[in-house]
């Protein structure tokens, strides 16, 4: 096998265009294996991580829950940690707060907020010791406190007793709140000590968070049955179980999505490269048929054949399977650093950290996939080899065509007939080259399809409907431990009241207020929220992913609501046409409703909408506004935002959102998207343009003789430019008519479904023609640009030369 192996590499050696195209093209698509699963896999671990900080570690806590019970949850070895959570009371002024004790285990499970964490100091150890921050003592009364002042607080164990006075000392100073919730309830801690001298008996209860045990099987299948098992055999009732469902969403099911679009992605590379890859091959191999056919009339077995082959691909991918793997590795490192980068820039909040990306699975990963997809595009040039005969094989010609003994002729032979001889001369390739190439190019405009239809702007306005400004409710619906966050308690002391609103309306700067209401619905014994639609609303949430009668008019005459989430109707119990009985309190009073389900929208913020006028039957009293949207000119943007801030401080369960906020993370967004869909098609279609490469350097090579001779009876050097564009120009215009026909329908279903699906930023639908131009400039310029390579480096050798040549 020696001698083999030495043929195989003698091969490569001195066919350098077919080998460098080879190479070329297992490099880069070994690069994109690599980048895929590197970046797919860092954004698994990203969720993860990213799951602890915003939403805490812990699997689920029990409520309320006496001494006798956490000594039993603490018997249990399908909990691996135990964290402890205590109101220690309240203090006046800080009502809607917290005082509360959690212990370092409680600490560490909890989400990553600059409000649970020490600027200075430490968290309390001794009875009469607290920690909070600068803002809650200044709302007490003390101004620029620092660690071992004492304070006097008003305090009361609970609503039952009246408050009296308690000296703390300050052990830690904690973080500001995020002024853009502009929410002043304050987050107080205490002591374990404290909580044990205020309460006795009964009275002590904690809030339990657990994490299970790795030893037990947990799915999102089943960890709210093993929560609700433990809760029954400790004596505690199962409403009282929280689930930290979103954690655990990403821990127990991490991102199906992201797995699933990569190896949908590393199907698709696997399948081009490898028809680009067994094009190259077969027609190199083509070319050497009679050598192979020297090499068997001398012996060779079909499996040193076999074997031939196969080392000459392996020869190849050795030399560029590693480059593809460093060069894929760095480019996901940079890429992904430079995201996150830019992710933390634009939004607020928590600053995530990039995870390791380094991987040793997906790197073997990568090689593995990258040398099957070259045996497998190995296979049929190796049958080729195998099936001729000896002879058979020594008298091949590729080019030999059978037309009964008559050759087709012509009278006067032009650049054009001549170009286009060249490109019909083998059809089957001339075909493969056009739909391969084609194919990078229909996968280009499908995706441009989408992407270059997404609208920044409505994204920006599905979450800012009006208006530069909006105030918004932040409110819970089932709050057990603290029943005042629940929207029906809220709205019975509405901080959008008309008062705020008249307020905003006197700002010399503010052109525009409009609010909407909201109000609560109780169906079987679940709240939900419902959202008011006057005429203007309903019309700017119409879509295409809406479903059922979505016309206002009937729905007024009928008295009919409808559901906030198309794709979750069924899901939550509800249809079409269902009829619907439940109570609506919008805070000042509560109202029966008995409608029925006459569609349901797209998305909307709320779960179920009904029309003002539908509403208004209700003669309901009062206002529940939820959304108050203010607008004015851009320039003064800046202005009416500190406005805003002054009127609002101080107020609770209120969120601010600005436009151009929202429309600065819609439009990073949008580039990250198309940045990362056009890299992976530029590198498909740089693999795709080494098969054209390929194409025509053989067309040339094999041509060669042909060429000297026509030039030795006249053919001007300017001809055989002239020629060689056209040959490249019929390839263009090929692959750009395959582009159009496949990937412009293609594209508009994308498009259709993303809008159906409610996918970001698809609002109406147009051909994407920057796109489609720039798809034809690029190729048109690759294959100049080849095109002048390949007539140069032919003009180099003499005409005597080109005659002489044998293939």
């Amino acid at each position: 096998m020696k001698i083999i192996n030495k043929i195989a590499y003698c091969n490569d050696r001195n066919n350098k265009t077919r080998s460098i195209l080879i190479m070329i093209a297992i490099c880069l698509m070994t690069m994109l294996l690599t980048i895929v699963g590197t970046i797919g896999r860092g954004i698994v671990l990203l969720q993860k991580d990213s799951a602890k900080d915003n939403y805490g570690s812990y699997y689920g806590v029990f409520l309320s829950v006496n001494e006798h019970q956490l000594q039993e949850l603490k018997r249990h070895a399908e909990i691996e940690t135990i964290g402890i959570m205590r109101n220690e009371g309240i203090l006046q002024g800080n009502e809607k707060g917290a005082f509360i004790y959690i212990d370092e285990v409680t600490r560490q499970m909890m989400p990553y907020n600059k409000a649970n964490q020490l600027k200075e100091g430490t968290f309390p150890e001794k009875e009469k010791e607290i920690a909070a921050s600068s803002q809650f003592f200044h709302s007490q009364g003390y101004s620029n406190v620092t660690v071992g002042d004492r304070v006097i607080l008003s305090y009361r164990a609970n609503m039952k007793e009246t408050y009296h006075s308690q000296e703390f000392i300050i052990s830690g100073i904690s973080y500001d709140e995020d002024t853009q919730t502009l929410d002043t309830s304050y987050l107080v801690f205490g002591t374990e000590d404290f909580y044990k001298n205020q309460f006795v008996g009964d009275e002590k209860t904690a809030s339990v968070y657990v994490t299970l045990s790795d030893s037990i099987q947990i799915s999102m299948n089943n960890v709210n049955q093993v929560m609700e098992n433990l809760a029954i055999s400790c004596g505690i009732d199962k409403n009282s179980i929280h689930m930290n469902d979103r954690y655990l969403t990403w821990i127990l099911d991490p991102s199906y999505e992201a797995i699933a679009l990569c190896s949908v992605l590393i199907v698709g590379i696997i399948a081009f490269s490898v028809t680009i890859i067994y094009n190259i091959f077969q027609v190199g191999i083509t070319q050497k048929i009679q050598e192979y056919g020297k090499i068997k009339i001398l012996g060779a077995t079909r499996k040193q054949l076999r074997h031939l082959i196969f080392m000459e691909g392996v020869f190849l991918a050795i030399l560029s399977i590693p480059m593809g793997v460093t060069v894929g590795f760095v480019i996901s490192k940079i890429s992904f650093s430079w995201l996150m980068k830019q992710g933390n820039l634009v939004t607020s909040g928590v600053q995530v950290s990039t995870p390791s990306l380094f991987s040793f699975s997906v790197i073997l990963f990568s090689v593995i996939v990258s040398i099957l997809a070259v045996l497998l595009a190995l296979v049929k040039p190796m049958k080729l080899v195998l099936k001729n005969s000896p002879m058979e094989s020594n008298r091949y010609l590729d080019y030999a065509q059978k037309h009964n003994g008559i050759r087709k002729g012509r009278k006067q032979v032009s650049v054009c007939s001549l170009a286009f001889a060249d490109i019909l001369g083998n059809k089957k390739r001339t075909f493969g080259t056009i739909v391969t190439m084609g194919l990078s190019c229909v996968l280009f405009i499908t995706v441009s399809s989408y992407t270059g239809n997404i609208d920044i702007q409505y994204e920006a306005r599905r979450s800012i409907n009006y208006g530069q400004f909006e105030l918004q409710l932040e409110y819970s619906l089932e709050d057990e431990a603290y029943q005042e966050n629940n929207l029906n308690t809220i709205l019975k002391n509405n901080p959008l009241n008309n008062e705020l609103i008249e307020k905003l309306r006197c700002i010399e700067e503010v052109t525009d207020v409009k609010m909407r209401e909201v109000a609560v619905m109780e169906i079987n014994g679940k709240n939900h929220v419902v959202s008011i639609f006057n005429e203007d609303d309903f019309e700017s949430h119409r879509w295409e992913g809406n479903v059922g009668n979505m016309d206002y008019e009937d729905a007024v005459k009928n008295g009919d609501i409808f559901y906030g989430w198309a794709m979750g109707l069924k899901e939550s119990g509800y249809d079409l046409n269902m009829p619907i009985s439940c109570i609506i309190d919008n805070g000042t009073a509560s109202y029966h409703y008995s409608g029925r389900i006459a569609g349901a929208f797209a998305v909307t913020d709320t779960s179920f909408v009904i029309p003002k006028e539908v509403y208004q039957k209700l003669q309901p009293n009062g206002t529940s506004y939820g959304y108050v949207w203010v607008d004015c000119d851009q320039k003064d943007a800046d202005i009416v935002e500190r406005e805003i801030g002054t009127i609002i401080e101080g107020m609770h369960h209120l969120k601010l959102k600005t436009y151009h906020n929202e429309l600065q993370t819609a439009k990073f967004s949008s580039q990250m998207m198309r940045m990362g869909c056009y890299l992976f098609l530029m590198i498909l279609g740089l693999i795709g343009f080494m098969n054209l490469a390929n194409t025509m350097i053989i067309n040339i090579t094999t041509k060669k003789q042909e060429y000297g001779i026509l030039q030795a009876v006249g053919m001007t050097n300017k001809q055989l430019n002239q020629s060689l564009q056209i040959q490249g120009l019929i390839f263009t215009a090929g692959t750009v008519i395959v582009a159009l026909m496949v990937g412009l329908p293609l594209g508009y279903f994308l498009f259709s479904y993303a809008k159906q699906k409610d996918i970001f930023g698809v609002n109406m639908y147009h051909v994407p023609m920057v796109s489609i131009v720039v798809m034809v400039l690029l190729v048109g310029g690759l294959q100049v640009i080849l095109s002048y390579i390949l007539s140069r480096n032919l003009k180099k050798e003499t005409l005597v030369e080109r005659i002489r040549y044998q293939g």
